[in-house]
């Protein structure tokens, strides 16, 4: 490998990087959007990208990837501010955001993101030999352990009424109405990733984005929705010099955001959701600050860990849609390309950091002269506008089934989680081998 190639490389990475940060001041807008958008101009152009080393165009990805993990919560944070009347929980951004403090609740983030580099870069290197000794034994049980999840997710479904009825029949009613929702939501959802898998309405030429209209419906434009609807109003924000937080605090939020990205990132069907959702209960974590935390670390294991396993040698697993476009040109073969994935990663990631708090003060001083909602509407014009070049009509068809899916939490006070059921429900099924019987069953195929 050149000293030229080499970098080449580490400029196309901070190109990625650039742009990763311009599509983070879009509420709503993924990276793998973007990505998919980025191979449709490259294979569109494919003459003109012929003489380019794969490599180059790999990092201009990883860069892409990387500085989006650590930017891209910063723009949610304070242009999509949520109204308590239409949540069962305020999360700990929400409430630092309504209190003056969302500067401090991105800097928490971006410091359990830190760790997170910190161990993909230091420690992830060294453990090819034992991680893929780990992913020959749990393959054969990745059904079972996503079918174990989906059961949790279920179980701890719970009445987010406070009693508040005239009578008991009232208060009965008021806990099963919500339950029962969570469950129509669980149960639609998993029937609608069915439909997605087997039959899905999206054109060929663009399989490869044939979950995109199903994201954007379900998460992106509730969120937009909600947004226009409520009064909610921000309070100044204060951005703080420094982060007042124990060492124990980033280490205990720091430990639960590593086993949930290594867990979502080993098991196919799995998000940071979830994944984060069941390592808090196992590490007993417990505060705003280490949930915050630890979302930050588990966000980033999830997006650049999974991707640096495509990378590692022994391992070269192709998971989550930034690998998977990647393999489409180019696969890795030598421990030097490795090792320069490593150092892109090192540097994307320490840069994005430091871009963090300039960022996250870009976004303070944008709410304070202009309307949030005006972000929002922007954001959800160009998902919507995105989803209809690159799937067409029957993408947007699929969008607007979604949302109206993904509106039903936020109607019914359920939890947003349920929603995932359209990405574990077909996958466990097709791993335990009755995902084709099941579709007959609803008559798919």
């Amino acid at each position: 490998m050149t000293a030229d190639l080499i970098f080449m490389s580490m400029l196309a990475s901070l190109g990625g990087m650039v742009i990763a940060a311009a599509v983070s001041l879009i509420p709503g807008l993924h990276i793998y959007n973007v990505i998919a958008i980025t191979m449709l101009f490259t294979f569109t152009a494919v003459d003109v990208f012929s003489g380019v080393d794969p490599m180059i165009l790999t990092a201009f990805m990883l860069g892409m990837v990387v500085g989006f993990s650590m930017l891209f919560t910063v723009s949610s944070q304070f242009f999509q501010p949520n109204d308590e009347s239409f949540r069962s929980i305020m999360l700990p951004h929400e409430r630092f955001l309504l209190e003056g403090r969302g500067h401090e609740a991105v800097m928490l983030g971006g410091i359990g993101g830190l760790a997170g580099l910190f161990f993909i870069t230091l420690a992830l290197p060294v453990l090819s030999g034992p991680l893929s000794i780990v992913l020959k034994l749990i393959k054969p049980h990745h059904y079972w352990i996503l079918g174990v999840v989906i059961v949790f997710i279920l179980m701890t479904e719970w009445p987010k009424d406070h009693g508040v009825g005239a009578n008991p029949r009232q208060r009965l009613q008021d806990g099963w109405v919500q339950l029962l929702m969570g469950y129509f939501t669980f149960f639609t959802a998993g029937i609608l990733g069915m439909f997605i898998f087997y039959r899905t309405l999206v054109p060929v030429g663009s399989a490869f984005q044939s979950l995109m209209p199903v994201f954007v419906g379900l998460f992106s434009v509730p969120s937009f929705i909600m947004t226009f609807v409520t009064k909610t109003r921000i309070p100044p924000q204060h951005a703080c010099q420094s982060v007042q937080v124990r060492k124990t605090d980033i280490a205990r939020g720091s430990i639960t955001g590593f086993i949930a990205g290594a867990f979502a990132g080993l098991n196919p069907g799995m998000t940071p959701g979830p994944a984060l959702l069941l390592s808090g209960h196992l590490t007993c974590s417990s505060g705003e600050k280490q949930f915050l935390i630890g979302g930050g670390a588990g966000r980033l294991l999830y997006y650049v860990g999974a991707l640096l396993l495509f990378f590692l040698p022994g391992v070269y697993m192709r998971r989550g849609g930034a690998a998977i476009n990647i393999s489409l040109f180019f696969v890795p073969e030598t421990t030097e390309q490795f090792l320069l994935v490593c150092g892109i990663i090192a540097m994307i990631g320490g840069i994005s950091f430091l871009l963090l708090s300039p960022f996250s003060r870009l976004c303070i001083w944008l709410v304070s002269r202009f309307d949030y909602r005006i972000f929002s509407w922007t954001g959800l014009l160009i998902l919507v506008g995105l989803t209809s070049w690159i799937t067409g009509w029957q993408g947007l068809l699929i969008l607007t089934v979604s949302t109206m899916l993904g509106i039903v939490p936020n109607m019914w006070h359920t939890r947003r989680i349920n929603l995932l059921a359209v990405l574990m429900v077909p996958i466990c099924l097709n791993m335990a081998g009755i995902g084709p019987r099941i579709a007959h069953f609803l008559g798919l195929y």
